[in-house]
């Protein structure tokens, strides 16, 4: 073939594959919120401004995330890619497609207005309809020494229920469901699932669990869990709460412990400084730690029921300066108030 020639074919099929490339819109032209169909299939979509975003079909609720990687918009997980063809400021059309080999379906979208004007993904016209009170579930029964006990989930939390004979046992499963299903823990886990799409196009909440940490003929005591999403180790929080088996109401084990305190009353919070004496008992005479300003004994401290006594522990902080140990009812009993030592004798 003549020089000349193959020139002119090699620009001809230049000329074709540029008149026929897939056209590429900036994420900022596309963020907002848009209706309309997939298909057959009502969608509801947004766009983030810098390269993700979310839909969800209107039949099940269930937001997915996309990201924008070149021409394409791909769901996680690799389920789906979106290409669109063209945009105005009210309509966005284009297709659908599981893979190259398979069939594609069309996309018609038009833009949404919401109500609260934001334009991602944590709008009110994207959230409102995936907002409305979860049902509960319930799991499958596990033992736990001489009781049983089961997740229960509300949404996407989860919390914990108990069965055996013991009287307090009503009581306290009440108390953990108006926990679980509190109506601000509710808007909370909305507003974490807004800000997390809204950044990401994440449909990611908190991860909790609820777990029996110690039990005797007395009490009862339960860990409940949370991580905040977003915001890595510092939103790690555990809250301990124990309960009377014969009554169900629940207490704390620091009430024993701080004078000012009614002995029916729920703390505020779980951590608390040793008693002065219980300090210079334990940590007198010894000078703070450059590197661990707390080995003084001044630090704040957790403190839970374990079968052999009493345990005192501060929050790890990642630096292998926490301070815990151990005491016996009897080692305990000094240190405690007048109500606290009837308690403690019931340990022993």
């Amino acid at each position: 073939m003549p020089t000349r020639m193959l020139f002119s074919v090699l620009s001809s099929s230049l000329l074709l594959s540029a008149t026929i490339s897939l056209p590429t819109f900036a994420a900022n032209e596309l963020t907002g919120i848009w209706q309309g169909q997939l298909g057959k299939s009502k969608v509801r979509v947004c766009f983030n401004q810098y390269g993700t975003g979310s839909y969800y079909y209107q039949r099940y609720l269930t937001p997915i995330r996309l990201e924008q990687q070149d021409e394409l918009w791909k769901e996680e997980g690799n389920t789906g890619n979106w290409q669109f063809d063209s945009v105005t400021p009210q309509k966005l059309s284009g297709h659908w497609f599981k893979d190259t080999a398979s069939k594609s379906l069309p996309v018609q979208l038009e833009r949404e207005i919401s109500p609260d004007k934001v334009e991602d993904c944590g709008a009110d016209a994207y959230n409102l309809p995936l907002e409305t009170t979860p049902k509960l579930s319930r799991g499958k029964w596990q033992s736990y020494e001489n009781i049983e006990y089961r997740p229960l989930t509300f949404g996407t939390d989860v919390g914990i229920e108990f069965k055996g004979p013991q009287t307090g046992i009503l009581a306290i499963n009440q108390w953990l469901e108006h926990k679980l299903t509190d109506e601000a823990q509710l808007a909370q886990t909305f507003d974490t699932r807004r800000r997390m799409l809204a950044q990401m196009g994440s449909f990611v909440t908190d991860e909790t669990f609820a777990e029996p940490i110690f039990m005797n003929q007395h009490w009862l005591s339960v860990r409940l869990y949370r991580w905040a999403a977003g915001y890595g180790a510092n939103g790690i929080s555990q809250e301990f709460v124990s309960f009377s088996l014969t009554d169900g109401k629940p207490f704390h084990p620091w009430q024993w412990f701080l004078a000012d305190t009614q002995p029916q009353s729920m703390l505020e919070g779980m951590s608390h400084p040793l008693p002065p004496a219980l300090r210079d008992k334990l940590f007198a005479g010894k000078a703070p730690d450059a590197e661990c300003p707390t080995s003084d004994g001044s630090g704040y401290y957790q403190l839970t029921l374990e079968p052999k006594g009493i345990k005192f522990w501060e929050t790890p902080r990642g630096d292998g300066c926490e301070n815990e140990f151990i005491l016996s009812p009897q080692e305990a009993m000094p240190y405690a108030t007048q109500w606290g030592q009837t308690q403690l004798k019931l340990l022993e």
